[in-house]
């Protein structure tokens, strides 16, 4: 479904894209065409101007992610099956490249891994975690053989997603079974720093894992950055210059995603499981929730206009996508719409990490 968000208007709909479960959307450097990625590692390039698909490929079996390079010229999909990064020209579709994510132990044995947490980052890298590998590796996407030029093993236990900041300077990559985060200098790409989260150990007890959180450059908000915590009914705020805990702020679920507005005055937190039909807003001047909203059924995935004026809102139980005023906090329109999920705007295409 494809929205004019500056007049919240339909524009259309385009359809057979494969299954977008867990689908995510990339953008061209001109924001002329969007790439919708499934969940089954189908790729269609769509011109947003006719709304009509001008290429299609499938690049896999099972696939959780995807980024564009910063120099525009590639898409490069974090697939589960097979267990690899797997690049495509923008233009064409075509594979360029597949690198194995194969973790090699020594005496023959080998480990081969799912990819998470796919980002470019400055200097046309891209960094990506090895789930079972417990590694971070970087390729060198300006080369054309496509390089993998730093490999950081142990970083982790079962690395889940990453973020990269807005700058595109850390990456930063959360771990299913280790009590820290993981955190790479891209402009150093010496050592994976352990983010300890044993403060939020102590503040409150463990609650079932309805649903693995995303880490996501929204995320940072500023100085701050406000990140859902993994089986805690917290989010996490932490210092991004220093990435010294802060506060934790406590929640009435476990959140999925944690989004800055663009101005960094209030963070947007979506809940899973445990009272997953609200919206928690944060005040980023006092640390605390200040609005909880109740937008419907399986409210999901906030997304905030470019300039903040409006963000949009997923119903995905309720089939229908919601907006509100950033400001005053109250509902001014509302979409029909099957099962909706991820919501994502054109202006993603000049941002690291989007």
């Amino acid at each position: 479904m494809v929205i004019d968000s500056s007049k919240h208007k339909f524009l259309g709909r385009v359809e057979g894209l494969g299954n977008l479960i867990h689908g995510t959307i990339k953008f061209s450097p001109d924001a002329r065409y969007a790439y919708t990625i499934g969940r089954d590692a189908t790729v269609s390039k769509i011109d947003l101007l006719t709304l009509t698909v001008v290429k299609q490929v499938r690049a896999g079996f099972d696939c959780v992610g995807g980024v564009m390079t910063q120099d525009g010229k590639h898409i490069a999909l974090s697939n589960y099956s097979p267990k690899e990064v797997r690049i495509l020209d923008a233009e064409t579709l075509e594979t360029v490249k597949q690198i194995p994510a194969i973790r090699e132990y020594g005496n023959g044995i080998t480990i081969e891994s799912r990819v998470v947490g796919i980002l470019d980052a400055p200097g046309n890298l891209l960094v990506f975690s090895l789930m079972e590998g417990d590694g971070i590796w970087v390729v060198d996407a300006g080369k054309k053989d496509f390089p993998v030029i730093k490999k950081f093993w142990d970083v982790g236990d079962t690395p889940y997603d990453a973020l990269i900041t807005p700058d595109g300077r850390y990456y930063l990559v959360g771990f299913l079974n280790s009590n820290w985060m993981g955190l790479l200098d891209t402009w150093e790409l010496n050592e994976v720093k352990k983010i300890l989260t044993q403060k939020e150990n102590q503040s409150a007890n463990d609650v079932p894992l309805w649903k693995i959180p995303h880490l996501k450059g929204w995320a940072i908000a500023g100085e701050l950055a406000v990140l859902p915590a993994l089986k805690k009914e917290l989010a996490l705020v932490y210092n991004n210059k220093t990435w010294e805990w802060v506060k934790n702020v406590h929640l009435e679920g476990t959140a999925l995603y944690t989004v800055s507005s663009p101005d960094a005055r209030y963070v947007w937190v979506d809940l899973v499981g445990k009272n997953g039909d609200i919206i928690h807003i944060i005040d980023l001047k006092t640390l605390e929730v200040v609005k909880t909203l109740n937008p419907g059924k399986g409210a999901t995935h906030p997304q905030f206009t470019p300039k903040g004026n409006y963000v949009y809102v997923s119903l995905m139980d309720d089939n229908k996508v919601v907006v509100y005023d950033a400001k005053t906090f109250e509902k001014i329109k509302e979409f029909p719409a099957k099962r909706p999920s991820g919501i994502f705007s054109t202006e993603r295409a000049h941002k690291f990490g989007m």
